[in-house]
């Protein structure tokens, strides 16, 4: 079969760019690290070493770290959204969200380190206590796990809060007061009406959250102070230091499968859209 000349005719010609570019700057930096990865240093051999390692050190508590943030930015985020969605008035709620996005308009990195100033021992909280009860307290809260989870979580809130706005939003309202009018409280309307409605735009939330969490550098060495480093912590550090190509190579491949392995659920729930429409 003969493939016509006129780019009209042929779609495959405007998609040669996009397949160039994502050959050269996506697909084979990727296959090139990977084989990185399961290379020996020193010998060149194939070797698995550097996955064990890897297992080995951070990546549990990476995981961790995400799924804390992402479970407590869902336990924030319902709230904060259906306050916006059915209780503030409609001529405050473009005001309101535009206080609920504002810590966009900051680096990720400075609203971490605003954190740092208001949960060290001599920060803003101490002192607001230390001002009421002139006790000075000691919270040994900064530079933990826990810290790191609370300014992931919060940025998270904030992202997951949006996508749920935007499916509450929109949600009939005659289904709520169907529900009301059979006799559902509030709280039960909330958990067999809205929960499931709105459960999309928290999938679409959570994953990009779960994303951020597991490749964030600012955050765990902010807050965290690096006392107990996760993977992108590692990978930054060896090539810092010992510059252990090959074993860095095996971090960015296992930061990268654990993205792909977060998006499958909002993969999934496309597909399932798109069958059932």
């Amino acid at each position: 079969m003969r493939l016509s000349r006129n780019p009209a005719g042929n779609p495959w010609i405007a998609a040669v760019p996009a397949v160039v570019l994502t050959l050269a700057f996506f697909a084979i930096p990727i296959f090139y690290t990977a084989l990185l990865s399961v290379t020996d240093p020193a010998s060149g051999a194939w070797t698995l070493a550097n996955y064990r390692a890897v297992f080995l050190a951070a990546l549990w508590r990476t995981i961790l770290l995400a799924l804390s943030a992402v479970f407590f930015a869902t336990l924030l985020a319902y709230p904060v959204t259906y306050y916006l969605a059915f209780v503030a008035k409609p001529e405050h709620r473009t005001l309101l969200l535009l206080l609920l996005v504002a810590p966009f308009w900051t680096s990720f990195a400075i609203r971490a380190f605003s954190w740092q100033l208001v949960l060290a021992d001599g920060g803003l909280i101490a002192w607001l206590v230390s001002k009421g009860t002139g006790f000075v307290p000691q919270f040994k809260f900064l530079y933990t796990m826990g810290a790191s989870v609370l300014g992931l979580a919060l940025f998270g809130t904030i992202l997951i809060s949006l996508f749920l706005y935007s499916v509450m939003a929109t949600l009939d309202r005659r289904l709520i007061e169907a529900s009301a009018s059979l006799g559902a409280s509030r709280l039960r309307s909330f958990f067999e009406v809205i929960l499931p409605l709105s459960l999309p735009g928290w999938l679409t939330g959570a994953v990009l959250t779960l994303i951020i969490c597991v490749g964030d550098y600012a955050v765990p060495s902010l807050l965290g102070g690096g006392f107990n480093p996760v993977l992108a912590q590692l990978m930054l550090s060896i090539l810092k230091g010992t510059y252990d190509l090959p074993l860095a190579a095996t971090f960015a491949v296992v930061l990268v499968g654990l993205v792909a392995i977060a998006a499958l659920p909002m993969l999934t729930s496309v597909r399932h859209v798109r069958l059932q429409s």
